[in-house]
């Protein structure tokens, strides 16, 4: 409550500053806003320590100075990324970083749904089902044997496994064999080494990907229907990822973002790394952006506390979805706050993120929903920014038939700065962002 108190004094103040009172009044108030503000500054750096400099561990270093001394190396084109164990000054600007731990953020909140419909009742269906639009997922893979994903899923591909050439196994659907030959493959890698190559026995990539592209299934269906998905696996059956993973991961969409023409990417996940965006998760989804790609990211579920938004999200470039209950109407509990630690706003809109009903992986323990044992319901900013996907991958589609007169990021938040339906009229905050995402 202290913190949220902080918040509303400060911007009480600024209103009041600009509201016309008097010379006096003007510089006390100038006085406490400046104090709260550095208190707002000084609460940033206890909570959020920077990354250490330099050592002889493992540490990522964003665009180095020189890659002689790197273990790996990630190119994102403008931007390189280093894993170095060696003692080592970054060049001027840049930060080594620590490893980190990827998550995806779920939460066991909100009431059993009594229809499919209720993920559509903050936004609308929209005009549009994502026909011609390639959306790619990076999560805990997908159950490709589910009706949901009948004809949707383009290719799979997965960072726990590579091929004897050294290159990522993947699977190109139609090309590599039926359904059948891709299940036999992914049980005996189960059998000899424990972890499915591209199952997912976690269940959330399948939730969030249904959420997107979902075909019909019973009253289910996804926000784009017609959309079309390319799939990385990257995450292990508990739900986690190194660094490493996440990176080889969007390395993957990188490479085959302009092969397979993919306008949107789905990133429902992040780790705490109490970043301003200068990350190495951060930096390589952003390079994405740089493709014209529509980058969708989970601002995490850490609750009202400030300069919790996880990273990749934290990055200017990438979207930050915050959740809002479908059945209220209100922003969640635990949905994250801003701002970053840089005193950005984040994060950059909300959507629908409480008792969502999406498809259930059938390699998953997760219970089903009553009605339908082919689907489930979850919560959190994850499903948030799912939904968000879907609406991207509609809007993508109108872009494109509109005739592509600006970038399809600056139309797409154009559009969406204009019609979002806002908590706050005035500004941007850093609970709501700019509301509630409107599809086309």
């Amino acid at each position: 409550m202290q913190r949220k108190w902080r918040c509303s004094q400060l911007r009480r103040v600024l209103r009041d500053i600009g509201e016309g009172s008097s010379a006096g009044r003007r510089l006390g108030a100038l006085g406490l806003a400046l104090a709260l503000l550095v208190t707002w500054l000084t609460l940033a750096s206890l909570l959020n320590p920077p990354p250490q400099i330099g050592g002889t561990e493992i540490r990522y270093v964003v665009n180095p100075a020189s890659v002689d001394k790197c273990l790996k190396v990630w190119d994102f084109g403008s931007n390189v990324i280093c894993k170095t164990q060696q003692r080592y000054v970054p060049s001027l600007g840049a930060k080594a970083w620590k490893p980190a731990t990827a998550f995806t953020p779920t939460v066991q909140y909100g009431p059993e749904p009594e229809t499919p419909s209720i993920n559509f009742k903050l936004h609308g269906r929209g005009s549009f089902t994502g026909s011609g639009v390639v959306v790619a997922v990076v999560d805990t893979g997908i159950d490709y044997t589910h009706p949901a994903f009948q004809n949707a899923i383009l290719e799979i591909w997965t960072v726990l496994y590579v091929s004897e050439s050294g290159e990522f196994l993947h699977w190109v659907m139609g090309v590599n064999g039926s359904i059948k030959d891709l299940l036999a493959l992914d049980q005996g890698l189960k059998d000899s080494y424990g972890e499915y190559a591209f199952a997912d026995e976690c269940g959330h990539g399948t939730h969030v990907a249904g959420i997107i592209a979902g075909r019909p299934v019973g009253d289910f269906v996804g926000f784009a229907p017609s959309a079309k998905l390319f799939i990385v696996k990257a995450f292990w059956k508990n739900g986690t990822a190194g660094m490493d993973m996440v990176l080889d991961a969007l390395k993957i969409v990188y490479d085959n973002a302009d092969r397979l023409g993919i306008k949107v990417v789905n990133l429902s996940w992040g780790a705490l790394l109490n970043s301003d965006g200068s990350d190495p998760i951060s930096v390589a989804a952003a390079s994405l952006a740089e493709k014209d790609i529509l980058v969708f990211a989970a601002a995490g579920n850490e609750g009202n506390l400030p300069f919790k938004i996880l990273s990749p999200a934290v990055h200017e470039d990438v979207i930050a979805l915050g959740a809002a209950d479908p059945y209220t109407g209100k922003v969640a509990p635990f949905s994250s706050w801003g701002t970053t630690v840089d005193l950005r706003m984040k994060p950059d809109f909300v959507a629908a993120g409480v008792s969502i009903l999406s498809a259930r992986s059938s390699f998953s323990s997760l219970t089903p929903w009553d009605k339908d044992e082919r689907l489930t319901y979850a919560s959190g900013t994850s499903m948030s920014a799912a939904v968000a996907s879907g609406i991207g991958a509609q809007f993508a589609e109108y872009w494109m038939k509109s005739g592509k007169k600006e970038s399809l990021r600056e139309a797409f938040l154009k559009f969406e700065n204009n019609i979002a339906e806002r908590y706050n009229p005035y500004y941007k905050d850093f609970v709501t962002g700019r509301g509630i995402l409107i599809p086309p």
